[in-house]
């Protein structure tokens, strides 16, 4: 009887240590399921970017947008209790292909990237495509990189619907320009271009666009980058008696540029590529010599999405918004959120192939529109969550992603009035379209 008493308590004993320990498993359940413990996972979003070498200058605030849109989307989840915790990854390219591609390597395969907010320079996405994420199946969203060769990797259907691009490529952007310069009364301009992917197919862009709206091209010169002068270039620039000079250069050589072109008496009207439009520069050359000079930006005017991110940049780091590629920046790592968010919300994983499909369903062209900022978000994600279409208005005005990932939107004149950067008119769409059908109609 004693025997049988002691087995009694000892199963007592362990049942109430099991009901004990199955109710802390209960409580650890609730409590991960509840909404203010949601995340218990973590997504990273790699980033590529050039934070040192020749576009140095560029990278670092393009890197700190495209983080302050990552960092945006997750405050906007977490406040909604929904989907997993989003972490923002940037790796040097020191502006080098092979860099990148060694880095796109270590970040899929050790840290499980599925997405990538993409590189600056075409010169250096195009190997990364080629020779790593297209093939391992990861997304990738380029801050820049307007070469038209990738729309036309996209048509053979090299880049499998992954490759997408905030910024619109060089078929848009160079005869936008060239509408500004001819509209600013510029009828003979010479062009000075970097010696690469982008230089080269910029430069050929305008030359057709500029040709088609009745003016003519003095000279068309390349050059190399890194140089201590640039005498010879500027003074072959010259010859041709120019009215002017479009500048496709980036900041560190622009400044060596334009100060050779002051030196040798080049006229100081100015057209100015996306990829010059930085305050540094202005301070450095002094705004007085820019007093004609025009920049071209992809957006519209008065956008309150790049209102607020530049609000939100300029509390975030302590640092000027403006300059080339934040928006994109910005609108890139927004979008790659945005897709994880919505593959937590709908119970998808988060591959490549997954997260582009997701990109391309909140970029329009239907569904209710959403812009940038924390809230904006939340209610964007909230929609979302309700099964609701919708359509992200960015930084760089409405995306909508043509079957190649390229956007197609207008475009905002800009003046330096003040020593800051002043919207003083817009370029359509519509107004691009019929001067590229005009080219085409030029060379039938």
């Amino acid at each position: 009887m004693i025997n049988y008493l002691k087995e009694t308590d000892m199963r007592i004993a362990k049942q109430r240590v099991m009901i004990a320990v199955l109710t802390v498993f209960g409580i650890v359940v609730a409590g991960l399921l509840s909404p203010s413990h949601a995340a218990q996972c973590t997504h990273k979003i790699g980033s590529i970017l050039s934070l040192t070498g020749a576009y140095g200058a560029h990278g670092v605030p393009i890197s700190r947008a495209a983080q302050l849109g990552v960092e945006q989307v997750n405050e906007a989840r977490k406040q909604l209790g929904i989907g997993c915790e989003l972490v923002y990854d940037v790796r040097d390219s020191n502006t080098q292909a092979s860099v990148a591609v060694d880095a796109a390597r270590k970040l899929i395969d050790l840290e499980g990237v599925t997405a990538l907010v993409g590189p600056i320079s075409s010169g250096i996405t195009a190997p990364l495509l080629s020779s790593v994420t297209v093939e391992e199946e990861i997304l990738v969203i380029a801050t820049a990189s307007t070469s038209s060769t990738f729309t036309n990797m996209g048509k053979r259907g090299e880049t499998k619907g992954l490759f997408f691009r905030t910024l619109p490529a060089d078929s848009l952007q160079a005869v936008a320009a060239a509408k500004m310069a001819y509209d600013a009364g510029f009828r003979r301009p010479a062009i000075l271009y970097w010696n690469n992917d982008w230089g080269k197919n910029n430069q050929g862009e305008f030359v057709d666009a500029f040709r088609a709206l009745g003016g003519e091209i003095a000279q068309a010169v390349p050059f190399n980058p890194d140089q201590p002068s640039y005498r010879a270039e500027i003074t072959k620039t010259l010859e041709g008696n120019p009215d002017s000079l479009y500048l496709l250069s980036n900041i560190q050589d622009g400044v060596k540029h334009f100060r050779d072109w002051v030196r040798f008496d080049g006229p100081l009207n100015f057209i100015m590529p996306q990829g010059m439009n930085d305050s540094a520069f202005v301070d450095t050359v002094g705004s007085e010599n820019l007093k004609n000079a025009w920049f071209i930006s992809p957006g519209v005017p008065e956008n309150s999405s790049l209102v607020k991110m530049e609000a939100d940049f300029q509390k975030r780091w302590n640092a000027t918004p403006k300059g080339p590629g934040r928006n994109s920046g910005y609108d890139a790592g927004v979008l790659i959120g945005l897709a994880m968010v919505t593959a937590d919300i709908r119970g998808t994983d988060i591959k490549g192939p997954t997260l582009a499909k997701h990109v391309r369903e909140i970029t329009g062209p239907t569904g209710k529109q959403f812009r940038a900022g924390v809230q904006g978000l939340k209610d964007a994600l909230t929609s979302i969550k309700a099964g609701m279409d919708i359509w992200y208005v960015g930084a760089t005005g409405p995306i909508n992603f043509d079957p190649y990932g390229d956007v197609a939107g207008p475009f905002v004149k800009m003046k330096i009035k003040g020593g800051k950067y002043v919207d003083v008119g817009g370029i359509s769409l519509e107004e691009i379209n019929k001067i590229k059908a005009n080219v085409r109609n030029m060379k039938n």
